[in-house]
């Protein structure tokens, strides 16, 4: 992590946890080196900042959307946190480019497969770009969740702390070469309800039905 991102590391741990009441005690199961990725639901700004600071002194570099650059706090915070920028159009070929030097230099990459916030914090539609970028670069997947965010605005408003909670899964490897569309999305699929069984069952959305949970392309490690 850059200079600058250690210091805003440092002041936004300090506000951040002041605001919020956060149980970040399974963050212990993550790695402090990689490579891997993090597989992480999407519920409002809030998450972004606090696992930055939360994850810390790992190096975690986040896949954000080119329009985080257009603001100037988040630009200054996402050019300090050596975030990787994509387009809404999905993962080019410089986003892979970037992400394999990250992990080839034992970086954790974390990505959120919905998207785009929720702000209910129930789980929607996942997108597959994760799965190429695992494929690609033959390393692991983390699922994480969090929840809490969704009240935040609210408790504030209200002069209240806002609960946030992370949960951590198992690493997941990928055992299938298929590419092809159909079993990409069955793999983001089957991981994103790897993630819906760490939540409590109010968040998990789209992938409410664990039953259809199948272990048949993954490997847990």
């Amino acid at each position: 992590m850059k200079l600058c991102g250690k210091i805003a590391a440092v002041m936004l741990k300090s506000l951040l946890h002041v605001i919020c009441k956060v149980d970040d005690k399974e963050l212990e199961k993550i790695p402090l080196k990689g490579p891997f990725i993090i597989a992480m639901n999407h519920i409002s700004f809030l998450e972004v900042p606090l696992f930055y600071v939360d994850l810390a002194p790992r190096k975690v570099h986040g896949i954000a959307k080119k329009e985080t650059w257009k603001n100037l706090i988040t630009r200054i915070l996402a050019n300090c946190w050596d975030s990787i920028s994509i387009d809404r159009e999905g993962f080019t070929a410089s986003t892979f480019r970037k992400v394999r030097n990250f992990l080839n230099q034992d970086r954790i990459i974390v990505i959120a497969p919905e998207g785009t916030r929720t702000g209910d914090g129930k789980l929607i539609k996942a997108h597959p770009g994760i799965i190429s970028m695992a494929m690609l670069s033959d390393v692991p997947i983390i699922p994480v969740v969090h929840f809490g965010a969704e009240s935040f605005w609210k408790n504030i408003a209200r002069f209240k702390r806002t609960p946030f909670t992370y949960r951590v899964g198992k690493p997941l490897r990928i055992n299938t070469s298929e590419k092809n569309s159909r079993i990409r999305q069955e793999l983001v699929d089957q991981l994103m309800l790897r993630l819906a069984e760490l939540l409590p069952p109010q968040y998990r959305g789209y992938y409410s039905d664990l039953n259809e949970i199948d272990t048949k392309y993954y490997e847990v490690l």
